[in-house]
């Protein structure tokens, strides 16, 4: 596949192919923000010539990855040439592993998914046997796609942990002496790896799939099991020195005894997590308290957070306190947050925030104005995410596509 957008890939590029190349990507990156746009509007976004935007749109088109998009009318009775992402061009795998199932997803060049399959089955087992079942679940989904694998640039690997970004290790979970993750998976699918984060892939799924358009300053909280954010700051999304920013859940805000799964005591994650949702509901029930969750927790032997999301919707009393109670811890930490960045906006995300209109966002508003300052916090925007199912496995594709485009 030889794209001139991806020749990075292979070989350093200077001069002036590299001055073409990242006006190409920046073409790129408007057609994925307007959807189409004319030559000479290209130009006026580049502040180049229209015959120089022509040259370098012609250039993308001969090699298939932009596409005329029909005539789109510019001034007065006048109609110019629009042009799109070609979403047949080459695709990127997504794989999303979740605490009970594995999303897998191939993403066409436009940003649409393509094929998909969701909620795969996926108990954890050994670290071993389950990332043997994650690859052979991959394979299984690549030899079912009618999307063949020599269009395929790439796979992002989306998981919850401490992940080494720039080293491709995950160091809470498959974490071999042989190999890194990042090796073990490229040999087994034959594909480029990058692995992420699953905070900062529904971050980057919410930012540019959850609506129109995200102001530059934005914090979105992934509130599954676990507790993180992703965070963006001048459109971009933080990464940090090593690739930890946005681990919220590890600020130590509680004087208790429990163990965090880092190891360390009194992490917010302890007491404002879908873990500590699930404790404190079975704890309630172990001293005695009713809840239709009970039947649940006997059938299964373990209680998920779609079960208490339906409890929720359902009007159980102890499902509604322990979230309720969460909510005002979460908030607690978000008011370091925005005392801290003074975004524009937070987006609560991740599975809880399926019940975040409901009852969720308004505790966690009023425990936000309980704890941070009045005239930053009046600043910030607090609402919930449209799309908390989806905005993993999306986030997962596109930071593929844009970590081998080099726009991130």
């Amino acid at each position: 596949m030889n794209y001139s957008v991806f020749s990075h890939l292979e070989s350093e590029i200077t001069g002036v192919a590299f001055k073409e190349q990242e006006r190409k990507k920046k073409i790129i990156a408007h057609l994925s923000a307007k959807k189409e746009s004319t030559i000479p509007e290209l130009a006026d976004y580049l502040n180049i010539s229209i015959p120089k935007a022509n040259e370098l749109t012609a250039g993308l088109v001969e090699e298939g990855l932009v596409r005329e998009a029909g005539q789109k009318t510019e001034g007065i009775g006048r109609k110019a040439t629009a042009y799109s992402l070609n979403q047949n061009s080459c695709y990127f795998l997504g794989v999303e592993i979740k605490k009970y199932k594995i999303n897998i997803g191939l993403m066409g060049f436009d940003r649409t998914i393509a094929d998909s399959i969701l909620n795969i089955p996926f108990p954890f087992l050994d670290p071993h046997e389950s990332l043997d079942a994650i690859i052979r679940e991959i394979n299984n989904f690549l030899d079912r796609s009618p999307i063949t694998k020599d269009k395929i640039v790439g796979m992002g690997l989306s998981i919850a942990g401490r992940i080494n970004v720039k080293k491709g290790e995950i160091l809470t979970i498959y974490h071999f002496e042989d190999a890194p993750v990042k090796s073990i998976l490229e040999e087994a699918i034959e594909l480029p790896v990058y692995i992420d984060n699953d905070s900062r892939t529904i971050a980057y799924g919410e930012y540019y799939f959850g609506r129109k358009k995200y102001p530059p300053n934005a914090i979105v909280v992934n509130l599954d099991y676990g507790l993180g954010t992703g965070i963006f700051i001048d459109g971009k999304p933080v990464y940090g020195a090593s690739g930890y920013a946005g681990e919220l859940g590890h600020i130590p805000l509680f004087y208790n005894e429990k163990i965090c799964f880092c190891g360390k005591k009194g992490c917010l994650e302890t007491e404002a997590s879908g873990l500590a949702l699930i404790e404190l509901i079975t704890h309630k029930m172990n001293e005695g308290s009713n809840s239709r969750l009970r039947a649940i927790l006997g059938k299964k032997g373990f209680l998920e957070l779609e079960d208490i999301i339906e409890a929720v919707h359902l009007g159980d009393n102890l499902a509604i306190e322990a979230v309720t109670k969460i909510g005002y811890s979460l908030g607690k930490g978000l008011a370091v947050a925005i005392n801290l960045f003074n975004p524009d906006i937070i987006v609560l995300g991740g599975t809880l925030s399926a019940i975040s209109d409901s009852l969720l966002l308004p505790v966690v508003q009023s425990s936000i104005f309980q704890h941070s300052l009045s005239l930053v916090n009046t600043d910030t925007e607090i609402t919930a995410s449209k799309i908390n199912a989806k905005a993993g496995l999306l986030g997962c594709c596109l930071l593929v596509r844009d970590k081998t485009l080099g726009l991130v």
